[in-house]
């Protein structure tokens, strides 16, 4: 899955600050699923985060996921859907702590 975030008024990012913000979001997405109710449901799960900054600021996020377990389609589909909004407004929070710092 792959969102686009605007420009929110921060200098471009180095590929360091990329890094680092693909951590936060990362920790904070698998913090935020092991305490859902569907965690005991799962056998396996990874994420891989990526965060790329295009020459007009514009940042995509791209959140690929590996996720196993007795779930039905509509609650992979559903996991899969909370993880990557949930992941997004983190990565929002994230860039809007960084600006407000920058002042």
């Amino acid at each position: 899955m792959s969102t686009d975030i605007e420009d929110i008024g921060i200098e471009s990012l180095t590929d360091e600050e990329l890094e680092e913000l693909v951590t936060v979001v990362e920790e904070k997405i698998y913090s935020h699923f092991e305490k859902s109710n569907l965690w005991e449901l799962v056998t396996d799960f990874d994420i891989l985060v990526s965060l790329n900054q295009s020459a007009d600021k514009l940042l995509t996020l791209t959140l690929d996921f590996d996720i196993s377990g007795e779930f039905t389609e509509k609650q992979l589909v559903d996991i899969q859907e909370e993880l990557s909004n949930y992941g997004q407004e983190c990565l929002k929070e994230e860039l809007i702590c960084r600006k407000n710092s920058q002042k």
